[in-house]
């Protein structure tokens, strides 16, 4: 039996930089597996998982003193500011999910204070915890906090100065922060940790009237009569 002729010296050039090639190819797919270009935001709740909050791309569009009913039949203005962290709407409002939610509100930079208002209701948790929650805004400006018995609604303000505002961005972004947020079910992650639920928002300057609550919200479809 005769030997294999050796390939040709052109041939086995193109062979072994197939191969480097291919070699090489595996490389970069492994290498982007590892270190995966993505947004940062994307990194957080998906690779890091430090985040329970996946941003939205919304406009945040409002209009100062405007009242948003985020009751479940009401949601066109709420639909603009849900950026991340919220669920639902379930029949008493927009429940918040994880250890923390965002809203957005599209508004020109404020010269003085504003004043957020927010009507919630803790969750009746398992255990009958309070539900803390502590308000920041994306520039760092920490807004304030409050503690609502479980099961309990409440009418929140919080006092919002220009350090809040992103002029980078043109536009106020509020982090809600849930430190006793839990799971209401038995193995559940973070991600759908529960806090409360949110009904309405307004943001208004301070000579603005305060908002009544969702019925408020033009939009609010059960609060609507007649024809």
């Amino acid at each position: 039996m005769s030997e294999p002729r050796p390939l040709p010296s052109r041939r086995r050039a193109l062979f072994f930089g197939l191969i480097a090639l291919l070699t090489a190819g595996e490389l970069a797919v492994t290498w982007l597996a590892l270190h995966p270009q993505v947004d940062a935001n994307y990194r957080a709740y998906y690779i890091d998982q430090s985040t329970t909050c996946l941003n939205k791309p919304v406009t945040g569009e409002y209009a100062l003193g405007a009242t948003v009913s985020f009751m479940p039949d009401d949601q066109p203005g709420a639909r603009h500011l849900r950026v991340c962290g919220w669920a639902g709407p379930g029949g008493d409002g927009t429940h918040s999910v994880g250890t923390s939610s965002r809203l957005r509100f599209a508004i020109p930079p404020p010269e003085s204070n504003l004043i957020l208002q927010m009507w919630m209701t803790a969750i009746a948790a398992p255990d009958g915890r309070d539900q803390q929650v502590v308000l920041l805004s994306s520039t760092g400006a920490r807004l304030g906090e409050a503690t609502i018995p479980s099961g309990a609604t409440r009418v929140l303000e919080f006092t919002v100065p220009p350090t809040a505002y992103s002029h980078r961005r043109q536009r106020l972004d509020v982090i809600l922060r849930y430190p006793t947020s839990m799971a209401m079910a038995p193995h559940v992650g973070a991600t759908d940790y529960r806090a409360i639920k949110l009904m309405s928002v307004q943001l208004r300057r301070p000579g603005d009237p305060p908002s009544n609550g969702p019925s408020d919200d033009p939009r609010a479809k059960r609060y609507q009569h007649g024809p």
